[in-house]
């Protein structure tokens, strides 16, 4: 019978397929100490072995994912918590002991501030089903052709361990932040959260709709032919957009878009030249150092530019600074180290990466972004030093621009467009902020975007952009949603900046866009009776 649930989207697309849960209950055994230690260290290795091939192909968000679980793993913590129990628990299975100490560990996690903490309770249970599957010998094998992969809480090894046969994924816990929804992002892989991964039988057939936010469980034959169609469809607009991808993109009454992309790793970067992009809006550099202990040295930065810039030579490179907030908090920074303040109060750690940015640089045309600004001082501030590493290493200083991503940073949009290079929009923050929302809500889309409040602060960046001759650029979400983007055309905006696999989707909404109409739709959404989050159609 078909059944249909409502979900939360964390990673966009849809997919038809059999379910697979890769964990079948199995029975708890016995284990001495000896044997449970040497699960801990197989376990690390299989996550330090297959971050390897990851990193080796180029996914090094994934790879840095891997290695985090790899670190959790050899923990003595962990190991030592299920130890310490067994001679008073003895007659207790050692795999229930591992359990016990994943789950207390990971609730212990999930009662903290940090976003990105939290998001590591799922990491500890990953290590503790992995060290049971090796105790207990059964690491589950997954069928021949594709599938789809369901369980109470996917994770990234699973998502990056079957990669080739994943064609969506269910899970019952997790969010649009977790690292199962970054990889799977990345991946291409539509995931579904907040599912009733429980009530999916084994093999069942399943239409996974992120993009309408439902699981269909056992769908009729005529949502089968129609999810087989969109499908078909989805294929050879991928194909045609290939075909298209060395056109301009150019609205139908000829104004030109820049078209730019969002990488953090050398496999995004590769992707994006080959889906025509005009440069990179943003280059994340944080991503490599969550797990660091201390701020990282000019070595280390080089050693994670090297092999994202290489792909890119001759391009237009946006590089950000090093943007750690409380989702992305590394393990020696507290609150004094986060944000650009935190940076700002850490010269010596912000020239090291200022350096390793020019050094590393000199291939391709380079552009520095600041984080988190609030003023022209924090922008002039930096530039002194960028001024001053570049004159030692004997080089024009690169450009230099803030981000714009709080509402105070817009409204004062006029004044930091006289210090600057450049503006660029990072529209997810700004929405959030001037909503009064979490970026990790699961109500937060890109289409809030179009909310009057948000697109007031984005008509007085871009007008301050244009008044001062500086060129303004949106990287957020939504200037890769069909639905904003031809009204962020219509506010002006000429340069935007989205992941690597929605450069083709956006190329063809821009060429199939008029800016009259952009304009319309713009002054449609601003006026005071739109509601927020309203869908506009294309500008066509």
């Amino acid at each position: 019978m078909t059944r249909t649930h409502a979900v939360v989207a964390a990673a966009p697309g849809s997919a038809l397929g059999p379910a697979w849960r890769p964990r079948p209950a199995a029975a708890d055994v016995a284990a001495d100490v000896a044997q449970v230690r040497d699960a801990f260290t197989a376990t690390a290795l299989r996550l330090e072995q297959l971050a390897a091939a990851v990193r080796a192909d180029g996914a090094a968000e994934g790879a840095d994912i891997l290695e985090a679980e790899a670190l959790i793993a050899r923990d003595p913590s962990f190991v030592g918590g299920v130890v310490d129990l067994m001679p008073a628990r003895w007659r207790e299975p050692a795999t229930a002991l591992v359990r016990e100490v994943a789950q207390r560990q990971a609730a212990s996690l999930e009662s903290l501030e940090s976003e990105q903490l939290r998001a590591r309770a799922a990491d500890v249970r990953q290590v503790g089903r992995m060290v049971v599957e090796h105790l207990t010998g059964s690491r589950p094998v997954a069928p021949d052709g594709d599938f789809v992969l369901v369980d109470d809480e996917v994770t990234a090894p699973d998502l990056l361990e079957h990669a080739d046969q994943v064609v969506a994924a269910v899970s019952a816990r997790g969010g649009a932040n977790s690292h199962a929804a970054i990889v799977a992002r990345s991946l291409g892989i539509p995931l579904v959260v907040q599912a009733p991964a429980d009530s999916v039988d084994d093999g069942a057939l399943l239409l996974v709709d992120a993009d309408a936010a439902r699981l269909v469980v056992s769908p009729d034959e005529a949502s089968q032919a129609t999810a087989r169609a969109v499908a078909a469809e989805r294929a050879a607009a991928v194909d045609a957009e290939r075909a298209q991808r060395t056109l301009p993109a150019e609205t139908v009454d000829g104004v030109r878009v820049t078209l730019l992309a969002n990488v953090a790793s050398g496999v995004e970067a590769r992707r994006a030249v080959e889906a025509g992009c005009d440069g990179v809006g943003l280059l994340r550099t944080e991503l490599g150092f969550l797990d660091a202990h201390d701020w990282p040295r000019q070595a280390e930065h080089d050693e994670h530019l090297a092999p994202v810039l290489a792909p890119l030579a001759g391009l237009p490179v946006t590089v950000r600074l090093l943007d750690f907030t409380n989702d992305k908090k590394p393990a020696f920074a507290d609150a004094s180290a986060l944000g650009l303040d935190g940076l700002l109060a850490h010269p010596d750690a912000l020239d090291a990466q200022l350096a390793a940015i020019v050094s590393a640089g000199r291939g391709v045309d380079l552009r520095v972004l600041v984080p988190m600004v609030v003023t022209p001082d924090q922008v002039l501030t930096v530039r002194l030093r960028l001024s001053r590493v570049a004159d030692r290493m004997g080089v024009a200083a690169p450009s230099l621009g803030p981000m714009v991503e709080l509402p105070d940073a817009a409204r004062a949009a006029a004044d930091l467009a006289e210090v600057s290079d450049f503006l660029s929009l990072g529209t997810n923050d700004l929405t959030a902020a001037a909503l009064g929302l979490d970026r990790t809500d699961p109500r937060f889309t890109a289409t809030l975007t179009l909310h009057p409040a948000v697109l007031d602060l984005v008509d007085a960046t871009v007008r301050a952009g244009v008044a001062a001759g500086v060129p303004v650029s949106v990287c957020g979400d939504a200037a890769a949603d069909p639905s904003v983007l031809p009204v962020l055309l219509g506010a002006g905006v000429r340069a935007v900046s989205v992941a690597p696999s929605r450069l083709a989707a956006v190329r063809t909404v821009v060429r199939q866009s008029e800016i009259g109409r952009c304009v319309e739709l713009f002054e449609q959404a601003r006026s005071p009776g739109s509601a927020s989050g309203v869908r506009l159609g294309h500008a066509s």
